[in-house]
């Protein structure tokens, strides 16, 4: 039986290998969120800085520093630069962490359904997940690579809960929290209702703990200082969402594909489409449902995903309106994302049969294969191509008003000069170097006091001295940037970036968190 077993798990490993062989070619893709490169080579400049955990980027920001993960998802970059550390290119290491999440979205969904339905359901529920449209979506055509790993390690939470695989759980729930905070939100009811539904809610509050510890680091400081910042720019403008919802046709009929924006209205230039059997199977689902022992779990999470596409429609609005974290999520149909989630499990239901179940394969794969693929490939695409001066000022500059530091009243539109900018006075300045969380230089004065702007947007908190000696500055109203005004000879700076309150304590957390587990592991190990 466990031979069996595991010979049938090489399937959902194809299926994997299916949806994502267009990524292990060389080269690079066009994608909507196309900053992954720039990203990951300052995640890496932060490691080389001992930044660690990695808050505030250098180059960010059009090269002013800006806290990128202070709130931004560490998991996916962490991954990429693991294989990057050990000698793979920017874009490869990327593309790795592109292709993981389908192979763990694919493998969690059978192991999921399998434990309710069986080895043919599992195969069922795992060819339907794997071939969602809307995982062709947030990979190949936004270049969503925090989502795309977070909606694929959902199914590997349920198994692993309901299984009570305590370790397993701790870790890939601490790789949700890690991974994409929008997900973690509208699944934390889910993970709880699924718990009530079984009767583990202590089993589940207990490991949870364990995973809540461990991602404090990140979790605490990204929704405790989010004030800090200009994040509620997220809702304005393109990205309110009254503007992004769906229709009916465009979830249930249309198999128009595209890879262009989300548009007011039935005019999206991409596809909003749930999946002809991703919506047709569930119905049928309720049928075998009745008689079946898992008929609780199969009808909540058909209530699950019938409620997420009312989310996705313009008739959710007032739910939309009535809490306050709703419009973060920017675009209505990324409630799709939980919805292939629900309709995928409870599918497995449909057929014990396993000649249906080839027909359901084929027509799943044949249906959907073609949407797994680029827009445009760039085969000879290299790290040094994509972080040109064009394209770091494209990157950094990308998504720049999400995480603004709050203490300015303008965003820059232009790079940051390399050199500070003398305000007033007479100076020579040298030496002026900058890294993720240090700068330092020498000025030397010969007016009576000078004021120098630094290239750098203040953000909570630097410490200053000069001369060896603890000193102040100024943040420039305007700008946010910092200012120093000194005195007239030479002097030697220093500002090293420093944690919060509120980080010291979540890094404190973390580790115990970690030490906790790891406690647990050698226990465990010992008996």
């Amino acid at each position: 039986m466990f031979k069996k077993f595991n010979l049938v798990l090489l399937i959902p490993l194809l299926f994997a290998l299916l949806a994502s062989h267009r990524l292990w070619r060389p080269g690079y893709f066009s994608m909507q969120d196309d900053m992954h490169v720039f990203r990951l080579s300052q995640f890496h400049q932060c490691l080389l800085d001992r930044q660690i955990p990695c808050r505030l980027i250098s180059d960010g920001g059009l090269g002013y520093s800006y806290p990128l993960f202070n709130f931004y998802s560490p998991l996916p970059y962490a991954v990429a630069e693991s294989f990057h550390l050990v000698g793979f290119s920017l874009i490869d290491s990327l593309k790795i962490s592109f292709i993981i999440p389908f192979f763990v979205g694919s493998v969690g969904m059978y192991l999921l359904s399998f434990t309710f339905f069986g080895p043919v359901g599992g195969l069922i529920s795992s060819v339907l997940y794997t071939f969602a449209p809307y995982h062709a979506l947030d990979s190949f055509v936004r270049g969503a690579l925090a989502e795309h790993w977070a909606i694929n390690l959902l199914p590997l939470i349920l198994y692993s809960l309901y299984r009570k695989k305590s370790n397993l759980f701790i870790l890939s729930l601490t790789a949700l929290l890690l991974s994409h905070n929008l997900t973690l939100v509208y699944f934390l009811p889910v993970l709880f209702v699924f718990s009530l539904i079984h009767k583990n809610i202590l089993y589940l509050i207990k490991n949870s703990l364990y995973s809540f510890l461990m991602a404090s680091f990140f979790i605490l400081p990204a929704f405790l200082e989010k004030n800090l910042t200009t994040v509620s720019t997220m809702t304005q403008g393109y990205f309110n969402y009254i503007i992004h919802f769906a229709t009916l046709y465009q979830l249930f009929v249309s198999r128009f594909w595209g890879y262009g924006a989300s548009l007011w209205g039935p005019i999206d230039d991409l596809s909003l489409q749930v999946g002809y059997l991703h919506w047709i199977l569930p119905l049928i689902a309720l049928i075998f449902a009745i008689r079946s022992p898992s008929k609780k779990t199969i009808f909540t999470f058909f209530s699950i995903g019938l409620f997420s596409l009312f989310l996705t429609h313009n008739r959710s609005t007032f739910i939309w309106q009535m809490f306050y974290f709703m419009p973060y999520y920017q675009f209505p149909w990324r409630f799709l994302g939980l919805a292939i989630f629900c309709f995928s499990f409870i599918s497995g239901i449909v057929t014990k049969s396993k000649f249906l179940l080839v027909i359901i394969i084929a027509l799943t794969v044949g249906l959907n294969i073609n949407y797994f693929k680029e827009d445009i490939w760039y085969p000879n695409l290299t790290d040094s191509q994509k972080l040109t001066t064009e394209e770091v000022y494209r990157q950094s500059g990308a998504g720049l008003k999400d995480y603004w530091p709050k203490y300015s009243t303008e965003f820059p539109t232009t790079m940051a000069p390399s050199q500070p900018q003398v305000l007033n006075g007479e100076i020579y300045a040298s030496d002026f170097f900058k890294n993720s969380n240090i700068a330092s230089g020498s000025i030397n004065i010969t007016s009576e006091k000078a004021t120098i702007n630094l290239p750098i947007v203040y953000f909570p908190t630097w410490q200053l001295t000069v001369n060896g000696y603890p000193s102040e500055y100024q943040v420039n109203p305007s700008t946010g940037q910092m200012q120093l005004t000194l005195p007239q000879g030479s002097h030697q700076y220093k500002l090293e970036f420093l944690n919060t309150p509120i980080r010291t304590f979540a890094n404190v957390l973390s580790l115990i968190g970690l030490l906790l587990f790891i406690i647990k592991l050698y226990r465990e190990a010992k008996s």
